[in-house]
Formats: C-alpha cells, structure tokens, sequence
C-alpha cells in the first residue's frame, strides 16, 4: 500500500472509530432515558457492541499504522489494541463522514419528551447511514483483510439495525417505515 492510500485509510479509520465511540454514546443515553425495559436493554447491547467494533478498529488502526497491513477481523477482535486513543487526532481538514456532530447527544437528537419510538427509529436511521458508510469503503478498497474487516462491520451495522426496526415495530404495533 502506498503512503498514500495509507494516509487515506487511516483517515477513514479515524472517522469510523470517532463514529463508533459516538455511537456507543447515544446508546448509553439512549439507555439512561427509555423507559420501556425492552429497549433500554437494547441500547445497552448496543452500546457495548460499538465499544467491541471501536476495539477492533483500534487494533486495524495500530496495524496500519505500524506495519500497513490490515489484520484478520477475528483475530483483532480478540487482541487489545495498544493505540492510545486520546492521541488520535480528528482533523477537521478530513472529509466529514461523522454520523455524529462533536457537540451532538442523545438530547439534542430526540426530543425527551417524545417516546422511545423516536429514539429506536433515530438509532435505526443511524445504522444505516454506518452500513453505508461501511460499505462504500469496503467496495473502495482491494485488501481482502480490510474488506473483511468492513464486511464484518456492516454485518453488525445491519444487525442492529433490524434490532431497533424489530423493537418497533413491537412497540408501535406496525411496520417500520425509514422515511
């Protein structure tokens, strides 16, 4: 890889880590402000599922960084990384992929008097932004470990996705509609 499309890489690595630690953010509001218990277990799960997909790409992120190679998505999910993450640098000259803003939370996405219908279809709407994201990178790259390591994000992206539609649909008594 040339230092080019590593520079290139590691950004994107930059953005989705930023990403997933947000993620695991709104999920832990969105946790702390449910009140159906279905849901707040939910969120939780997902919330500690972001933290396992930030870990990973930690590891991919030190990988790159240190020996440019990506690393087989099942081995990195069962090494700890050793980046130290307050030294990542979220430039603001890389293109802006952020499914959060910086200065964005739970409350500011979902109004807190609305009901936790809001807060799951907002979730849903956000993993597929990430499956898009996830996928426009994998169809982006020849590696066939960083597009394992994609395609693997984008199957969790998408299962939590039909975990959030299915919650509610439970909970409003209809299908799930992403308009």
């Amino acid at each position: 890889m040339s230092m080019p499309e590593l520079e290139s890489v590691l950004a994107v690595m930059r953005r989705a880590i930023h990403n997933e630690i947000a993620g695991q953010r709104f999920y832990n509001d969105a946790s702390f402000y449910c009140i159906d218990p279905w849901a707040k277990d939910i969120f939780s799960g997902l919330a500690q599922e972001e933290e396992k997909h930030t870990q990973l790409l930690l590891v991919e992120y030190e990988s790159l960084e240190t020996r440019g190679q990506w690393v087989d998505p099942d081995k990195a999910l069962a090494s700890a990384s050793q980046v130290d993450i307050t030294k990542l640098t979220f430039s603001d000259d890389e293109p802006a992929e952020e499914l959060f803003p910086p200065q964005w939370s739970m409350g500011n996405a979902v109004d807190r008097r609305a009901d936790d219908l809001a807060a799951l279809a907002f979730g849903a709407r956000l993993e597929q932004a990430a499956i898009e994201l996830y996928d426009r990178e994998r169809a982006s790259i020849q590696d066939p470990a960083a597009q394992e390591a994609y395609k693997f994000l984008v199957e969790e992206e998408i299962r939590h996705f039909h975990q959030l539609k299915e919650q509610w649909e439970r909970l409003s008594g209809r299908p799930f509609s992403q308009t």
